[in-house]
């Protein structure tokens, strides 16, 4: 196969992806970096497994250990696509290479989210400052709503809808090109509100402007927020377990324990936990259920509560 054939093929599959709403910014320049490799290496002919696992092995040294594995995930796919058009193409099977563990997440508990918003200090800002206000009510958001850090630092003011009834926020364009609408319980809702009293004495509020804003009316960036909620973690005295699969509490742990949550919830009024769990995954973002069954980490209440229901279903004969 010559490597204009290989390019061409390359660009259909971006396309394809795009068109199902995936984002390729991180594929493409590794997907491109392999066909790269193939022209280089002068490759004849089908293209075989050992040339992807060969070219997945040249991970750059700034991979952590299983960035072959993730390598070869992203060529795995571009394969399949090509060999519909080139039938002597191979596609290395899975566990070739050392494959990546998900670490055990570390959940916070209510307790430890309401120490970090009552720690006194916040970055840089003083006790009571703006900006102390500002990663307060970010946290606080966090763990009401399960957003992605990035969705909330994204949010502009038109897209706080805080006086309807039920109040909601709209998420647009944010991961796989989704947009949603998020409620909000009455309670976030007025702590939102208050922070926008807040930030008017700040600074003049704008339809489409940043919704979070630092100090100096500049939208609110990730590595503050990332040292602010560090720093607030040591203050509210929640030591990070260290050892293997334990990464400690992160931003994206306020997500997970929001689901899980959200579950223990279900199970404590009686739901059918079976039927709501796809307004869950549509409520965080998620393409399909399979991305929401990683968050619900097993907790042992949330274990408890599950072997309870479980023990009626069973001693009523599969009825509840």
């Amino acid at each position: 196969m010559s490597n204009d054939t290989l390019q061409s093929r390359l660009e259909v599959y971006l396309e394809l992806r795009r068109s199902l709403g995936y984002k390729t910014s991180v594929q493409e320049p590794t997907l491109r970096d392999f066909v790269d490799y193939l022209a280089t290496h002068a490759q004849s002919g089908p293209i075989r497994a050992a040339a992807a696992v060969d070219w997945a092995r040249q991970a750059s040294a700034r991979c952590y250990r299983t960035g072959a594995a993730i390598r070869l995930r992203m060529v795995r796919g571009f394969l399949v696509h090509l060999k519909a058009f080139e039938p002597e193409t191979e596609i290395p099977p899975p566990g070739l290479v050392a494959e990546p563990s998900r670490p055990q997440a570390q959940l916070y508990s209510p307790e430890q989210i309401r120490r970090m918003m009552d720690a006194p200090h916040h970055g840089s800002g003083e006790p009571g400052s703006f900006q102390q206000i500002t990663f307060r009510t970010v946290i606080g958001l966090l763990a009401s709503t399960g957003l992605r850090i990035g969705e909330a630092l994204r949010l502009t003011l038109d897209q706080a809808h805080l006086d309807h009834d039920p109040p909601y926020l709209e998420i647009r364009d944010t991961k796989f090109h989704k947009s949603r609408l998020v409620p909000l319980h009455p309670t976030a809702a007025a702590k939102l509100k208050e922070y926008l009293v807040k930030r008017q004495q700040l600074i003049q509020a704008q339809a489409g402007k940043p919704f979070f804003i630092n100090d100096h009316g500049q939208p609110l960036r990730y590595h503050p927020v990332r040292e602010a909620i560090l720093q607030a973690q040591m203050h509210a005295g929640i030591v990070k377990e260290e050892g293997p699969g334990r990464q400690g509490p992160t931003l994206h742990a306020l997500r997970h324990a929001f689901a899980v949550e959200r579950l223990m919830a279900w199970y404590r009024d009686g739901a059918d936990v079976r039927t709501q769990l796809p307004n869950l995954s549509v409520y965080l973002g998620h393409l399909g259920m399979v991305e929401t069954y990683r968050y619900l980490s097993a907790t042992p209440e949330l274990l408890t509560i599950a072997g309870e229901r479980f023990g009626r279903y069973a001693q009523e004969g599969g009825r509840e």
